[in-house]
């Protein structure tokens, strides 16, 4: 029973002896995985839909959506968004640089407009 108690100090002095970080003995480390263009675009487009639902959440829980017909605007941008990521993810995979491009450049624009939207308080 001793030996199971000792056996983690034997492995980290061993670890130590021959040079080797005991936390990250066993580990592969910390990964970086390179991204083309695309995938950042697309990433950042993604990101971008995300917190414009999230900044829409906020103010549609708190109840400072300026107006029903601007919450009704920004439900229906929100769901263009979604769609034109779809879109864009598409146009990735078949290596459309142009229009996955194109599409991740109007999601931002529609992303800003959302967020700028959910920021304006009722009158």
């Amino acid at each position: 029973m001793k030996v199971l108690y000792y056996l983690p100090m034997m492995f980290m002095a061993w670890s130590i002896s021959l040079g080797i970080d005991p936390v990250w003995a066993g580990h592969a480390g910390p990964h970086f995985h390179p991204r083309s263009p695309m995938q950042e675009s697309l990433y950042l487009a993604d990101k971008n839909v995300n917190e414009a639902w999230e900044a829409f959440h906020r103010a549609a829980l708190g109840g400072t959506l300026a107006s029903p017909a601007i919450q009704t605007q920004i439900e229906r941008d929100l769901h263009a968004s979604r769609l034109l990521l779809v879109d864009a993810r598409k146009a990735a995979r078949d290596n459309d640089t142009r229009a996955a491009s194109s599409l991740t450049a109007r999601i931002g624009e529609i992303s800003t407009r959302i967020k700028e939207k959910s920021r304006r308080q009722k009158p």
